[in-house]
């Protein structure tokens, strides 16, 4: 199977779209969380408007690189286990903490 490289002209958008699935999954954990915390329905808004732009990073990163096959599938289960982890990681710290209060 032979891959084909990125093209110099997409070499940007290949760049910035990598930068973008970093900065927008940073930025749905920290909004995930503090809507957690806060309650904030803004919070929650933000973390999920965060999320759909990792999907569009995803999806921009894995058609100029021209991800196919396993790296693609790679690449969205990637995505889903942003969408899932906070969750688990939040319902741990809970369990943790409630725990520690209980002593």
């Amino acid at each position: 199977m032979l891959v084909e490289p990125v093209a110099l002209s997409d070499f940007f958008l290949s760049f910035f779209s990598a930068a973008m699935i970093i900065f927008t999954a940073t930025l749905y954990a920290g909004l995930f969380a503090w809507a957690r915390i806060s309650g904030q329905k803004s919070a929650r808004i933000g973390a999920c408007v965060s999320y759909a732009s990792l999907l569009a990073s995803v999806a921009v990163f894995s058609d100029v690189n021209h991800l196919t096959g396993y790296w693609l599938l790679l690449s969205f289960s990637m995505v889903i286990g942003y969408a899932l982890m906070p969750h688990a990681i939040w319902h741990l710290c809970v369990a943790t903490h409630l725990d520690e209060t209980d002593q």
